[in-house]
């Protein structure tokens, strides 16, 4: 049943086919005859990136000032929905001032490997804390009558080759970590939109792909708004129709319209299929417009200058300071006591020029943001500062490194700021190694020989390796902490605020102990989730694997203790309903306010194939003065004790017992209980897949294929035997002198309409999404730039089809 039918019988085939396309890259169509109104998006996730007019999608040009929160690398380390959900009202705040009605976020992929360009936009290597993050964002933003997109639907886990990689991974894995994370925003949260991935995912593009868009989000999970192509991620206009996907964003002049008519009209696409996209897309923009309105009625005084900035920049800063983790406080030295620590030197590039956002399509204007200087001297703190290091490696960190080593007495305290450049993590391409830059190390090592008193504070969207860590007394991570970043440091190096963020993710000692470090980011073709469940804590703790800081772990200036474990039944017959309740007591044994987050993990005991040591099912932000204690009530249901059966294509709760674990990390249980479940279903064992029970070593292809129960085809060889596509990049065409020149010719356009120069830091991520995506997707992009006929003339010149290309030329030409 269509919800505007009436409006639909009215339309034109064309019409409604237009209205399924985007009018240019923020608004959808608008009909006014039909009284059919536009709405706007803009990119998120940790602030408004709201573009008036046509400009990019990528990050490079300037945007509308807003406020730039923490991001979602930071805000997952709180472990706090309320907080989260905070944000986002305050996020959704903004875009209903600037008549915004969608807002691109959040992003809920897992971390499957610490090199992911993108990871800083996303919430873990674990999907129940990602999915409890990303509901809560989403409940925030859409209280203040805004859409949330909630992305990259799915397997969309590296930026190398994102727009044509096949995602290949067992249909276990793919239901237990990948889309599991999603499951929870989209029941829980109701997202008004979803936004597909770029990449394949077992052979179909995700803008295509039946099983992803229909099968599962709609029908599994009852999914009923509107699914969004990611920006130009449009593959088959005709098949994502069938598939269940809605709109195509940006506006692509029509690209694939006339194909879309001909389909309908020799039957080969259901017109009803097209009637209910469309149905969809209506539903979204008078219920989004309908929404603004009721709130308008609410907040009366709303516009562009009502936005209270400093309450906003208070809030990213309260979020920051909730969200940092301690990860290392030896002998007490933090928090700093402004009487005692006089001779403080303040070292490093970025305590200057702070790196608190990340770079590409999220990347925010803000209205004001705060260094690490900025803050010590609004309290009036007396500082030497030395820069230390040059943040984009030239050749001159050797010479700042001499004059600030030069000048540090014993006696001397060093608050140390490093982390990534902008040019190591971004959008668009994924880090080469897990390292600091080199000259980073070599300062570090350098001032560890004139004083022991060395607090690092850390920048940077995801894990790096941290050689000198034994040698240094204390170790913030900021991650990437948003415009509030330097009041948020000040906060906790005084103890004005408490530490007691927890690692989302496992830090390891160095990136060959990922378990995927041997080929992820090496296939490009066909990318072969080989570790199968075992990401990040699920694997290192399997086979009790030294890490540097685990998962869940982070330190408080405070201390906490555990006790009285209780559950009120441990056996659970096959008719009765699974609901296990359990109580605990944390109490604050210190001598100062703090939160802690206590964690509960499930093990599964008498299983090996594909078992994790223990999974994370529940977690609780406890906040206490001194000796307060607190008795936390939780109910762990079926959900938290089920897993994925592939010869039932669905989640069952298997026969056994099953360990309750809690504790403070994943590293830290501090007691649990044992619970027997009887249902009728048995886990199914394959001894003779040595890795996928005991993942003590690299998985190989042959590991993989034996698992999958079918062959994985090879990399491709290039095109010696084959003609190019449309679905090609320039990347791989790059193979001829005339290819070459047309590669730079561009490149040059690229520069122009971007603004961007080989100099600018965003520079290399745009390098590498114009090389790396493939022509079909360029010209959906920019079809001003590169219209349709002149993207099919390169195909033809890369495969020496010089006449083929000359006619679509000319056709260019006359349109």
């Amino acid at each position: 049943m269509l919800k505007h039918e009436e409006i639909i019988r009215k339309m034109t085939l064309e019409e409604k086919i237009r209205i399924t396309s985007g009018k240019d890259y923020w608004r959808t169509k608008e009909f006014p005859h039909l009284g059919i109104p536009s709405i706007t998006m803009c990119d998120g996730p940790h602030g408004l990136r709201h573009q008036e007019e046509f400009m990019d999608h990528l990050g490079v040009n300037e945007s509308n000032n807003s406020t730039c929160f923490p991001l979602a690398c930071l805000t997952a380390a709180s472990f706090d929905e309320e907080l989260v959900f905070e944000m986002g009202k305050a996020i959704g705040y903004e875009a209903l001032a600037e008549n915004v009605q969608i807002v691109l976020g959040p992003g809920a992929n897992i971390k499957r490997n610490p090199l992911c360009g993108r990871n800083f936009e996303y919430f873990s290597e674990d999907p129940f804390l990602a999915g409890k993050m990303a509901t809560g964002w989403i409940k925030g933003i859409q209280s203040m009558a805004i859409s949330a997109s909630l992305k990259h639907f799915a397997l969309n886990n590296q930026e190398n080759y994102r727009m044509k990689s096949n995602s290949i991974v067992d249909e276990k894995t793919k239901h237990e970590i990948y889309l599991k994370t999603f499951e929870e925003p989209i029941k829980a949260g109701n997202p008004g939109t979803v936004m597909c991935s770029y990449n394949l995912i077992d052979g179909i593009y995700a803008s295509d792909n039946k099983m992803l868009l229909r099968e599962i989000l709609r029908e599994k999970w009852g999914y009923e708004g509107v699914i969004v192509t990611d920006w130009g991620a449009m593959n088959d206009r005709v098949e994502s129709f069938k598939a269940g996907l809605d709109l195509e964003m940006p506006g692509s002049e029509g690209y694939f319209d006339a194909d879309l008519a001909s389909a309908i009209e020799n039957g080969s696409l259901d017109e009803s299929l097209l009637d209910e996209s469309v149905d969809r897309i209506l539903e979204l923009v008078f219920t989004s417009l309908r929404k603004r309105n009721e709130k308008l009625s609410e907040i009366r005084e709303l516009g562009k200058g009502s936005v209270d900035i400093e309450k906003h920049h208070t809030l990213a800063r309260k979020i920051a300071g909730e969200s940092a983790v301690l990860l290392k406080n030896e002998a007490g030295i933090l928090p700093l006591n402004l009487g005692q620590n006089k001779n403080i030197k303040i070292i490093g590039s970025l305590a200057k020029y702070p790196r608190y956002q990340g770079a590409g399509s999220s990347h925010i204007n803000p209205y004001k943001f705060s260094s690490m200087l900025d803050a010590f001297d609004q309290h009036h703190v007396e500082y030497d500062y030395f820069e230390g290091y040059d943040l984009i490696e030239k050749s001159n960190s050797q010479v700042l490194i001499k004059e600030a080593t030069s000048k540090i007495q014993e006696d001397d305290l060093v608050v140390l700021a490093l982390g990534l450049p902008d040019e190591y993590e971004s959008e668009g391409f994924d880090r080469d190694h897990m390292k600091l830059p080199e000259a980073q190390n070599r300062l570090v090592e350098e001032l560890v020989n004139k004083t022991e008193h060395i607090i690092v504070v850390l920048f940077g969207g995801a894990p790096v390796e941290l050689p000198w860590i034994d040698k240094v007394k204390a170790l913030l991570n900021m991650y990437l902490p948003g415009q509030a970043g330097g009041d948020a440091v000040y906060d906790i190096l005084f103890g004005a605020v408490n530490p007691s963020g927890k690692l989302p993710e496992t830090y390891p000692i160095r990136y060959e102990d990922c378990i995927s470090s041997s080929y992820y980011g090496i296939q490009r073709a066909n990318v072969e989730y080989r570790e199968g469940i075992y990401v990040g804590y699920r694997y290192y703790d399997k086979i009790n694997k030294e890490v540097r800081f685990s998962f869940g772990f982070g330190l408080s200036y405070t201390t906490f203790e555990l006790s009285d474990l209780r559950i009120d039944k441990t056996t659970f017959g096959i008719e009765e309903e699974l609901k296990v309740k359990l109580s605990f007591i944390v109490k604050n044994t210190g001598l100062v306010f703090g939160k802690e987050v206590a964690q509960v993990y499930i093990r599964p005991l008498n299983r090996t194939y594909m078992t994790a040591d223990k999974s994370l099912k529940g977690f609780s932000k406890i906040a206490m003065e001194p000796e307060e204690e607190k008795t936390i009530n939780m109910v762990l249901g079926w959900d938290a004790f089920a897993s994925y059966d592939v010869e039932k294509h669905d989640f069952v709760v298997s026969d056994g017992e099953y360990e309750i674990l809690i504790g403070t990390s994943s590293r830290n249980i501090v007691f649990s209980k044992t619970v027997a479940i009887t249902t009728g279903n048995t886990y199914r064992e394959h001894p003779e897949l040595e890795f996928y029970n005991c993942p003590d070593r690299v998985p190989t292809k042959d590991d993989f294929e034996a698992m999958l129960g079918r062959q994985v085809e090879s990399e491709e060889s290039g095109k010696s035997n084959s003609k190019f596509t449309l679905n090609d990049t320039l990347a791989e065409m790059n193979i001829s002198f005339r290819m070459h020149m047309i590669v730079k010719i561009i490149n040059h356009m690229l520069k122009k309409s971007t603004k961007v120069s080989e100099e600018d830091k965003e520079y290399k991520g745009t390098q590498s999404m114009l090389m790396e995506t493939p022509i079909r997707r360029l010209t959906l992009l920019s079809p001003d730039q590169l219209p349709k006929n002149l993207g099919e003339a390169i195909v033809h010149i890369a495969n020496r089809e010089y006449g083929r290309a000359i006619r679509k030329l000319m056709k260019n030409l006359k349109q």
